[in-house]
């Protein structure tokens, strides 16, 4: 068997299997055998990367990425993706031991928000991806303005609605960016993805996931 994507899942599950289910929606196909051949790995057990990242954990998720990475390689696939922005803080280190691409869900959204020509954007993100300046430096070399939100607030909604499968109220969103002057807001962590469509969101928020879903979609001529 040949397999064209290999998914680093569990990044939580629900981001995993949401890119899964878009990746699907949006091919182009008539029939099952004319869909990409995916091999997800879910490893929910990885540790937390925004803990290990601002060092209140010791157990770096780096070797289970790596691992699962590995894997997909033995496996044959043509290209990674990991739909987990606070992943990309590994980004560079996974490339040097891994022969075929894995996508940086961040370097992509920026193009993305580049060829929008957005001047300012928000980023809402965990506070590792925050910490780790991932989104920052990269809209800084496209010389593109941007402006954090209230932390303690973007995190209540990660953490303590969608990881723990809680439905996310319309106004805690809509309290988040109140005030906010910004043309766009990226949604940086794959849990804030799901919010899109959950929660109706228009197209000044940002999702990754649905970049991803494109690019890959392109990288396979399947769009």
């Amino acid at each position: 068997m040949k397999y064209d994507l290999g998914i680093v899942g569990g990044l939580g599950p629900l981001a995993s299997s949401y890119l899964y289910e878009m990746i699907t929606k949006k091919t182009k196909a008539n029939k099952d055998q004319e869909h990409l051949n995916i091999a997800l790995l879910s490893y929910a057990s990885t540790p937390d990367r925004t803990s290990y990242i601002l060092n209140k954990s010791d157990k770096s998720p780096y070797p289970y990425l790596l691992e699962n990475c590995r894997l997909l390689e033995k496996l044959g696939v043509k290209m990674i993706s990991i739909p987990c922005n606070t992943s990309c803080y590994f980004h560079e280190k996974l490339q040097k031991e891994i022969n075929i691409p894995i996508n940086n869900i961040i370097k992509n959204t920026v193009n993305y928000v580049k060829e929008k020509k957005y001047k300012k954007v928000a980023i809402l993100a965990t506070t590792g991806t925050i910490k780790s300046n991932l989104y920052q430096n990269e809209l800084e070399k496209q010389n593109i303005e941007f402006c954090l939100p209230n932390q303690d607030k973007v995190m209540k909604i990660i953490y303590d609605y969608v990881k723990s499968g809680k439905e996310v109220p319309i106004n805690l969103m809509n309290d988040i960016i109140e005030n906010i002057n910004a043309d766009a807001y990226i949604l940086g962590c794959t849990e804030l993805s799901i919010l899109k469509s959950k929660l109706n969101l228009n197209d000044k928020f940002i999702d990754p996931l649905e970049i991803e879903t494109e690019n890959i979609l392109k990288y396979f001529n399947k769009l």
